[in-house]
């Protein structure tokens, strides 16, 4: 049975490894370095400040298998009620419903009042899951950016998907 809770400062270091598989070993994130367990704690002391859900997705046994979470779109004070959405899972994880139960539950635990439109942005390369999953959630893509990201010796498209909470 799997459950889907808020992050606990204890759940960053799973976090961490969560994520730097995807570092390490995909273009899901355009990021080089895996951040570290610090790194996380800040974040996620940044999103709750922020009023924004920072959510995981664990087992019977307490073991984090994903984590979501709203974060910044832009920086612009404009973008204020602007959220993208950040979801990784375990890899072992996969093909179980919990990507579909813990963006569910991430869009349920956003405040209208603070969110009004949740952006998803997807590397266009190896991204299909993550694109259907945003569809079956309401999301429509407006728009695909190419070769915006370089990783692994490849130039890597995006693809820009929009829902509104409201």
């Amino acid at each position: 049975m799997v459950s889907i809770r808020p992050a606990r400062q204890a759940d960053c270091a799973a976090v961490a490894d969560i994520y730097r598989h995807y570092v390490e070993h995909t273009v899901a994130t355009f990021d080089y370095e895996a951040p570290d367990r610090e790194a996380w704690e800040a974040k996620l002391a940044a999103i709750t400040s922020a009023r924004r859900p920072f959510l995981v997705a664990a087992d019977a046994a307490g073991s984090v298998l994903g984590f979501a979470y709203l974060g910044s779109f832009r920086d612009k004070r404009a973008y204020a009620w602007t959220a993208e959405d950040t979801i990784y899972l375990d890899p072992d994880a996969g093909g179980r419903g919990i990507g579909s139960a813990l963006l569910g539950a991430l869009l349920e635990a956003a405040d209208p009042d603070n969110v009004r439109q949740v952006i998803a942005v997807i590397a266009a390369a190896g991204g299909e899951a993550s694109i259907a999953l945003h569809t079956k959630h309401g999301f429509t893509e407006v728009g695909r950016t190419p070769a915006v990201g370089y990783k692994f010796d490849q130039w890597i498209d995006c693809v820009y998907l929009q829902r509104p909470l409201r």
